[in-house]
Parts: structure tokens; C-alpha cells; sequence
């Protein structure tokens, strides 16, 4: 049973058809199980909303985009932000300057890997990239 760790960078890649974007549909279309931490949901909404208040006349793309979303989410398996893995973030690569939002992604998918070693992480983000 394959497994992936959905990361938003990757997601969003996807989404917007941006470089990459066909190799992480390719993978979750592969994959027997996708995973992510439920901070996705929050990003990729919040980057709808950022680029429909940037790109007012985009509606209809926007519409579009929205719908693939909803049709993605009953497909993942989504680890919740829990006091573990808030803990685990704040310390969570020391010598980094990995941001917040990143750090509690990366603790989700060290924490789904204890539990499942061959997990794969899909991300862009180089500096959770770097910490892997």
C-alpha cells in the first residue's frame, strides 16, 4: 500500500496547473492513500480568497477551483492540529528558519511516518524540503 504526505506547496501546484502541478496529480492519482495535515484545508481556501480579492474579474475560474477542492477533500485523510503536533512543531528543526505554518506540516508527516515509514512527502517547500 503506497501512502503521500500532501504538503499545501504541492497541492496548490496543482491546482493552479503550475510547474510540477501534473507530477503531484500523477502521484495522489497513484497513490493508495493520501494524507495531510488539516492546516491544507486553511491555505489552499486562503489562497482562493487572496487571489479572488487580487483578480476581482476571476470568478469563474475561481468557481472552477473551488469545486476541485471539494471534490479533493473526501480523498485525504486529514491528521488534526493536536497539541502533539504543536509541540513537536515549536521544536521541530532548531538550526532552521522554517516558518510556523511549515514546521506544523512537518511535524504532522514525521508524526504519519512513526506510524508509517514509507510514506512520501509531495511538497515544494524547500525548507521543509531540507529538514526531511
Amino acid at each position: 500500500m503506497s501512502a503521500v504526505f500532501l504538503e499545501t506547496s504541492a497541492l496548490l501546484r496543482m491546482l493552479f496547473g503550475e510547474e510540477g502541478g501534473d507530477l503531484v496529480a500523477k502521484r495522489l492519482q497513484e497513490a493508495d492513500r493520501a494524507v495531510a495535515s488539516r492546516l491544507i484545508r486553511v491555505e489552499a481556501e486562503r489562497a482562493l480568497i487572496r487571489i479572488s480579492l487580487d483578480q476581482p474579474g476571476s470568478h469563474a475560474p475561481l468557481l472552477e477551483l473551488e469545486r476541485e477542492l471539494k471534490r479533493l477533500w473526501p480523498k485525504i485523510d486529514f491528521i488534526e492540529v493536536t497539541r502533539e503536533i504543536c509541540d513537536r512543531a515549536g521544536r521541530i528543526a532548531p538550526r532552521s528558519r522554517l516558518r510556523s505554518l511549515d514546521a506544523i506540516h512537518l511535524a504532522t508527516y514525521f508524526r504519519t511516518r512513526e506510524l508509517d515509514p514509507k510514506i512520501e512527502i509531495l511538497t515544494f517547500d524547500q525548507r521543509i524540503k531540507k529538514e526531511i
